[in-house]
């Protein structure tokens, strides 16, 4: 027996049913996540940054005072406007992910947290060498009794 129970008695429907559930879900995300706009704009409201996950800069109206500035400030400013605008975007999207996966498997928040990245990893790493040396007992048990 390994700790994934006792695979003769699985419910392959529930399996089916669950696994339809989580596809729909996913689905359901990546539409919700295609309709995500992130948005900045300047503390004088006079340039304004959007973007989207399919298109990136989407929109950039700037008002014609902003004009005014001088050049090295107004491309400071939109850089960082963009920049703003990318991470709107994506807090969005990693709340969408937590409310899809949970919080603990979000990937957008696993992939920020290498550490917790290379525990999963391990976790996973030592969850199979244990199945896997619980299979080759279980074929070992079986060569005996054959007198193999």
């Amino acid at each position: 027996m390994s700790e994934f129970g006792d695979l003769t008695n699985l419910d392959i429907e529930k399996l089916i049913r669950v696994s339809e559930e989580h596809s729909a879900k996913v689905k359901e995300m990546q539409e919700r996540a295609a309709e995500l706009t992130g948005r900045a704009e300047s503390g004088d409201r006079r340039i304004k940054v959007t973007c989207t996950t399919t298109g990136g800069v989407t929109d950039i109206a700037i008002d014609p005072r902003a004009m005014r500035m001088p050049a090295a400030d107004f491309a400071e400013t939109l850089k960082t406007l963009i920049h703003e605008a990318n991470a709107d975007l994506h807090r969005q999207l990693s709340e969408l992910m937590a409310e899809t996966y949970g919080e603990a498997a979000n990937p957008m928040a696993l992939a920020q947290n290498q550490e917790a990245v290379q525990e999963r990893i391990q976790q996973a790493a030592a969850a199979y060498d244990r199945t896997l040396d619980d299979a080759m007992s279980e074929l070992e048990r079986i060569a005996k009794q054959l007198g193999l």
